[in-house]
């Protein structure tokens, strides 16, 4: 059976000078065979992930595929096209307004469209950036055989395997409205991709990025082909770790004292925080022992500021 690629775009309303607001599809459908959603740029500002899905397009020209993949390459065009990361007209976060409202405000419509498509799959992957960091996928906390199936696609992708952060920080952050937070709850298997990147592509996470979606789309048998190991990238091979954030009390400029797949011990410094005098007003230390996968995306901070993701030890 050939595979049919239609390109298409769902309509979600219009700007104050009446030009569309639309979201672009991209399905491919060969025989009989599982479904899989993938969705890019959410945050208008996170833009690996589309050069990543670049070279899946090109992986997939004239391959077979058993079964449909539907990609969403641009979740938030007018995040895209200001280059921020919710939407010009509102301070919203778009992944934390899932499963939307057909009828609400233009940011609701938008997650709403996604979701109405993407709850049609067997299988939801969500691509994303985190500043500067190694390549990793995050799942939900979960057990059973839901816990079964995210565990199989999250390690088949070939990269860095966390799970979410504490429930405690998981309901502050209010992860359950993102994408893959509405998807756990209806038991639908999803992994969120992490890769490099703020402002602009990583280009040193690309590959990484491309080769956990081909990884992921052979394990589940929509493409031919055998896993393959991750190269380009730092690649935590441990399990059992979930991500963690570590913050500030200090305002200063981040002088970082290990690099990111660094393993740290407990209590040591992972960075310095200098003044406008150069002095070291605090060191900050690791909270256990664990790995630095991810700095701040910016080079200064303030009381409470962000410094560092980890990875440390589920308890």
């Amino acid at each position: 059976m050939s595979v049919r690629v239609t390109r298409n775009e769902l309509d979600v309303g219009e700007r104050a000078d009446r030009s569309r607001i639309s979201l672009p599809i991209i399905r491919y459908k060969g025989a009989p065979g599982p479904s899989v959603f993938i969705g890019a740029g959410i945050h208008g500002d996170e833009l690996t992930g589309q050069a990543s899905l670049w070279r899946l397009y090109d992986h997939l020209k004239g391959r077979k595929i058993r079964g449909t993949i539907t990609i969403m390459p641009v979740m938030n065009p007018d995040g895209l096209n200001f280059d921020v990361r919710g939407i010009p007209s509102a301070e919203v976060d778009l992944n934390r307004l899932y499963p939307g409202r057909a009828d609400g405000y233009v940011s609701e419509r938008i997650t709403a469209k996604i979701w109405e498509v993407a709850k049609k799959h067997e299988f939801i992957i969500d691509l994303h950036t985190m500043g500067p960091s190694i390549p990793m996928i995050l799942i939900d906390r979960v057990s059973g055989d839901l816990k079964k199936r995210m565990d199989d696609l999250a390690s088949a992708s070939g990269i860095t395997v966390l799970e979410e952060m504490s429930s405690d920080a998981y309901a502050l952050q209010n992860l359950g409205a993102s994408l893959g937070g509405v998807a756990t709850a209806l038991n639908i298997p999803n992994i969120t991709i992490e890769l490099g990147g703020g402002k602009g592509i990583d280009w040193g996470t690309v590959e990484a990025g491309y080769l956990a979606l081909k990884n992921v789309l052979v394990h589940l048998g929509v493409v031919s082909g055998k896993i393959t190991r991750v190269t380009s990238s730092i690649v935590v091979k441990e399990k059992g770790y979930c991500r963690a954030d570590v913050f500030s009390e200090k305002g200063g400029f981040i002088e970082y004292t290990v690099k990111m797949g660094d393993k740290v011990k407990k209590g040591a410094a992972l960075a310095k925080i200098r003044n406008v005098f150069g002095d070291i007003v605090e060191e900050v230390n690791m909270p256990e022992d664990g790995y630095m996968i991810s700095e701040a995306s910016a080079s200064a901070t303030q009381t409470g500021g962000g410094i560092a993701t980890i990875a440390v030890k589920m308890k």
